[in-house]
């Protein structure tokens, strides 16, 4: 699992040794299970990754908690712009072909670092590296992902292929995002119909409707009615803000605290830690608590 090249300097050795010492350590410690959140976008330009991207910023950033976002847009998978104005050094496809090395260093050297405690997993910047990354490393790396960090975001895109089934196999919430528009709420209906014939519970399914804006021709009860399930969060057009965070690559949390959509993405966050720490919020039944 370590080669070192040869001669042998005593700093690579004992970095070595180190290394080895805290692969240890971690397998002494309790298991740990981090919660994997899928978002999927229901047509392009839903917001799904801007919303994916901002909820890892607010968990990471407002509970302290340790994010991962995956982004597992294969071919134009773009998440690590909307936090951060850093290239990517390392990709999902480098990861893929270095499978057999994964470890809990390797993988949090292969994050775009927007926080301590919040990193990305860059898309192939290459779309015919894509075709690199395996369901079997899906598995692996969700796994260990899972086991290193207390949320685990996926930006799923919206092709339902076999490395994204595989992800959503990991997944304990599935969030469908669409607007309230016709062409969204069609795709969104054969979403939730592809999920269900996947085997996936109306129970790990929740609507996220975006840049909602009351008085339109299609009310939210149209968009429940049709899909037959209830929406699960609603996210108010804040076309000004978002766009600007988009554009600069910097969370919107950080650019306007008190927009609307921050407000929003706050009490999405801080609903799902009360979940978690087992009290009654937004989302405490998603857990299995009341």
């Amino acid at each position: 699992r370590d080669v070192l090249p040869t001669p042998v300097s005593p700093q690579a050795l004992m970095e070595a040794v180190a290394r080895i010492e805290q692969k240890r350590v971690r397998s002494e410690k309790p298991k740990h299970k981090g919660k994997v959140l899928a978002f999927i976008a229901c047509k392009g330009g839903s917001g799904a990754t801007f919303l994916a991207s901002n909820l890892g910023y607010a968990l990471a950033s407002e509970q302290g908690k340790r994010v991962v976002l995956i982004d597992l847009n294969l071919q134009f998978g773009d998440a690590s712009l909307f936090v951060s104005d850093k290239i990517p050094a390392t990709t999902l496809s480098d990861v893929a072909n270095n499978i057999v090395r994964l470890d809990a260093s390797f993988l949090a050297s292969s994050l775009v670092q927007v926080l301590p405690n919040f990193g990305v997993l860059a898309a192939p910047e290459n779309p015919a590296q894509g075709s690199d990354v395996q369901p079997g490393h899906i598995d692996v790396l969700l796994g260990l992902a899972a086991a290193e960090y207390d949320y685990v975001i996926l930006d799923v895109g919206r092709n339902l292929d076999a490395v994204s089934v595989k992800a959503l196999d990991h997944a304990d919430l599935i969030f469908p995002v669409l607007q309230e528009t016709l062409p969204f709420i069609r795709d969104a209906k054969r979403i939730i119909s592809t999920l269900q014939s996947l085997g996936y519970s109306r129970d790990k399914i929740h609507l996220i409707v975006n840049r909602y804006e009351k008085g339109g021709d299609i009310q939210l009860d149209d968009v429940e009615r049709t899909l037959g399930m209830k929406v699960f969060v609603i996210f108010p057009n804040s076309f000004e803000a978002v766009s600007a965070s988009v554009n600069q690559g910097v969370p919107i949390l950080k650019m306007a605290k008190r927009d609307s959509v921050s407000k929003t993405l706050l009490k999405f966050g801080h609903d799902l830690e009360q979940s978690e720490g087992g009290g009654c919020g937004w989302l405490g039944h998603l857990f299995g608590r009341t």
